[in-house]
């Protein structure tokens, strides 16, 4: 014990950073465990929409969205996750799949689902890029019609760049 305390006299700065890191872990750990939502892996997502059929949220940028998102999935960013929207509460039941491009806005969106009534919330760790790097299918197929998706193939064929718009690639 006398070996441990003239170390930690003569480390005062070593040891003061490894109480501190102690402290940021506990802290991360006891945030992580009171949570309302789960995150899952990819292979676990995969389950989740193959048994549950979930409502799955991209809660990337448009343009985010419009690169690639997991099939079926709507984009709905955090600032239009308000208590007014009406169709996403009608769903309060169903489970929810929420993930953005890397993993950092999802658990936002995750907290305020939650906070809207919603009892089964999960998110994809690592978001989409993670989703991609575990080789799963993406769909690059334009729902909403808008302006921009006619413009991705003003020089194309209408034919091809239909074709195109509507792939389903797997990376």
């Amino acid at each position: 014990m006398e070996q441990f305390l003239e170390f930690v006299g003569n480390n005062l700065l070593l040891s003061g950073l490894f109480v501190a890191v102690l402290l940021a872990w506990l802290a991360w750990e006891f945030a992580r465990l009171a949570r309302k939502w789960k995150e899952l892996a990819s292979v676990e997502a995969v389950r989740l929409i193959n048994r549950e059929d979930p409502l799955i949220i991209d809660a990337s940028s448009s343009g985010d969205y419009a690169k690639g998102h997991i099939i079926n999935a709507v984009n709905i960013t955090l600032s239009r996750v308000e208590a007014g929207n009406k169709e996403l509460l009608k769903q309060r039941e169903r489970p929810v799949l929420v993930y953005c491009k890397n993993g950092q806005a999802s658990p936002q969106v995750a907290n305020k689902l939650v906070g809207l009534g919603f009892t089964q919330v999960y998110v994809l760790a690592g978001g989409l890029a993670q989703w991609v790097s575990d080789q799963q299918p993406v769909s690059r197929k334009k729902g909403s019609g808008k302006g921009k998706d006619r413009k991705a193939g003003a020089g194309k064929s209408r034919k091809k760049a239909s074709s195109e718009a509507e792939q389903t690639v797997e990376d």
